[in-house]
C-alpha cells in the first residue's frame, strides 16, 4: 500500500518485505517517538506481535494505543520485567503473565516459548536496556554475547525483532542488528520538530535517510518525500465545492483544516521564508475565492504559470475575473468588485513598507484580502505589524514543505499534496501538527 495510508517510509517497508528474520534497532533519546514508531510499524507489518514490556506499563498500553489492539492480543502483551507476580489488565479475565529469565539461554527460550505457536512473529522489546540491565550483563563482552544470541535468534527462527533503545551514540549492537533508525525531538524557534535517520537497512538502498515525523494523535506519521505537481487529468476536470467565508472579516484559507488554525485569512496576511510552502496556500485560497465569484488580483513573478494551475478547478464563469498588475501603483484601477483577493509578491522590492501602505491606503474601503509574500525580507516588513492579520513563516525543512504561525502562534505543520480519488479532482491540500 501507498506509504501515505501508513506513514512508514518505503525503504523500511521493503526492509521487513520477506519472510526472513529481521533484527531493528530503534534508537533515542527518552520521548522523541521510538515506542509510537514500533507500534505503528506492528500495525503495518503482516504478521502477530508480542510487545515484551519494561518500560511502559502494559495494563496501560491499550490505554494509550487502542489503535493496536488487532495487533497485539492481551496475552501477548508481557512484563518483561522480573516481577514475580502475575499482574491482570482492566479486561476482565485476562492477565499479564511475567517473563521469567535469569540468563541467556532462559531468556531466548521465554521468548520462544512466547511465539513459537505465532505465525510470522514480531517482537517488541521496549526497552533493550532494561533488559540487559536484568539479565546482568553489564560487562561489554558479555552484553555483546547477549546481542549476538538473540540476532542469531532472530535469524534462525524466522522471527522480526524491534530493539528499542535509550542511546544516540553508536555500541556493537548498531553493527549486530539488520537495520538502524536514529529518532530525534527538538525545538526550532520555541516549537517541537521531529526528525528519523535510518542509518542502516541492510539489503536496502535507502532514498532518503532523513525523514521529518509527528506523533500527531499518538500515531507516528513520517511525511512523505514532497511531489510538487501530482498528475490530474484536464480534460474533464471537476470543480471542487469552495469553503464558505468564516464571518464577515475572515475568508477561507481554502483548506478544511488550516480554517480552525487561523481563523481564515483577514484583511492582511503576511508569508515569508521559502516560496514554494506559500505556493500551495496561495493555490488552495485562490480556486476557493474565484468559484466563491470573487475577483483574483496577481502580481506574481510567475503568474502565468500559476494560473495555469488552478484554472482547470475554477468555474468558467469566474475565469475572467482573474486579472493581473505589472506594476504596483495600477492595482486598485484593476479591483473592479468588492473582496476581491489580492497576491502581492514582494521579492526584491527596496522599500516593503512603503509599498505595501500606498497599495492597502487605496483598496482598503473595498475590503480586499490580500495575500502578500516576501515581507521580512531583509528585516523588512517591521512596521506592518499593526494592520497584519495572519503572519505565517514557510519553510522547506528535511525535504517536506512547512510552516507555522506568528500571528497567531502555532506550532510546526506539514503541508502535503493529496491525490484526490479521481484525476480529474483538484489535488487536495493537507496540513498536519508536527507534535
Amino acid at each position: 500500500m501507498a506509504e501515505e495510508y501508513f506513514g512508514i517510509p518505503r525503504d523500511i517497508q521493503a526492509f521487513f518485505e520477506d519472510a526472513y528474520g529481521k533484527t531493528l534497532l530503534i534508537k533515542g533519546p527518552p520521548g522523541t517517538g521510538k515506542t509510537a514508531f514500533a507500534l505503528t510499524l506492528l500495525s503495518m507489518l503482516k504478521g502477530n506481535g508480542a510487545y515484551l514490556a519494561t518500560r511502559v506499563d502494559p495494563e496501560t498500553l491499550y490505554q494509550q494505543h487502542p489503535w493496536i489492539r488487532d495487533k497485539i492480543a492481551a496475552e501477548n502483551i508481557v512484563d518483561a520485567t522480573q516481577s514475580e507476580r502475575e499482574r491482570a489488565i482492566k479486561s476482565p479475565g485476562v492477565t499479564i503473565k511475567p517473563l521469567k529469565y535469569s540468563n541467556v539461554p532462559d531468556f531466548l527460550k521465554a521468548v520462544y516459548t512466547r511465539t513459537e505457536q505465532m505465525e510470522s512473529p514480531i517482537i517488541i522489546i521496549d526497552s533493550w536496556d532494561a533488559i540487559v540491565s536484568y539479565t546482568g550483563y553489564y560487562e561489554p563482552r558479555e552484553r555483546e554475547k547477549l546481542e549476538h544470541n538473540l540476532c542469531d535468534f532472530s535469524r534462525k527462527m524466522r522471527t522480526k525483532i524491534i530493539l528499542l533503545a535509550e542511546y544516540s551514540g553508536q555500541t556493537a549492537l548498531d553493527y549486530l542488528v539488520d537495520g538502524v533508525v536514529l529518532v530525534e525531538s527538538d525545538m526550532n524557534r520555541e516549537r517541537r520538530l521531529r526528525r528519523m535517520v535510518m542509518q542502516k537497512l541492510r539489503g536496502i538502498q535507502i532514498t532518503n535517510p532523513v525523514r521529518l515525523f509527528t506523533l500527531d494523535q499518538g500515531i507516528f506519521k513520517a511525511f512523505a518525500e514532497f511531489k510538487a505537481h501530482i498528475p490530474v487529468n484536464r480534460e474533464n476536470p471537476a470543480v471542487p465545492e469552495p469553503l464558505p467565508d468564516l464571518n464577515e472579516l475572515r475568508i477561507s484559507t481554502g483548506i478544511p483544516n488550516l480554517d480552525p488554525v487561523l481563523g481564515g485569512y483577514g484583511s492582511f496576511n503576511r508569508f515569508d521564508g521559502d516560496y514554494v510552502p506559500y505556493d500551495l496556500l496561495a493555490r488552495a485560497v485562490s480556486v476557493n475565492a474565484l468559484n466563491l465569484g470573487r475577483e483574483l488580483v496577481l502580481t506574481l513573478h510567475e503568474q502565468f504559470e500559476f494560473v495555469a494551475r488552478i484554472a482547470p478547478f475554477v468555474q468558467p464563469a469566474h475565469k475572467e475575473k482573474i486579472k493581473f498588475v505589472e506594476d504596483l501603483k495600477d492595482l486598485p484601477a484593476k479591483i473592479g468588485g468588492d473582496r476581491a483577493l489580492v497576491l502581492l509578491n514582494l521579492e526584491g522590492v527596496a522599500n516593503v513598507d512603503h509599498a505595501v501602505r500606498a497599495v492597502l491606503t487605496p483598496i482598503k474601503e473595498r475590503r480586499c484580502v490580500v495575500l502578500c509574500y516576501g515581507c521580512n525580507g531583509g528585516g523588512q516588513g517591521k512596521d506592518l505589524r499593526s494592520i497584519t492579520a495572519t503572519h505565517l513563516k514557510a519553510r522547506f525543512i528535511s525535504g517536506v514543505p512547512c510552516l507555522y504561525g506568528v500571528m497567531p502562534r502555532t506550532e510546526y505543520f506539514g503541508l502535503e499534496l493529496v491525490p484526490a480519488a479521481h484525476q480529474h479532482r483538484f489535488p487536495l491540500i493537507a496540513i498536519t501538527p508536527i507534535v
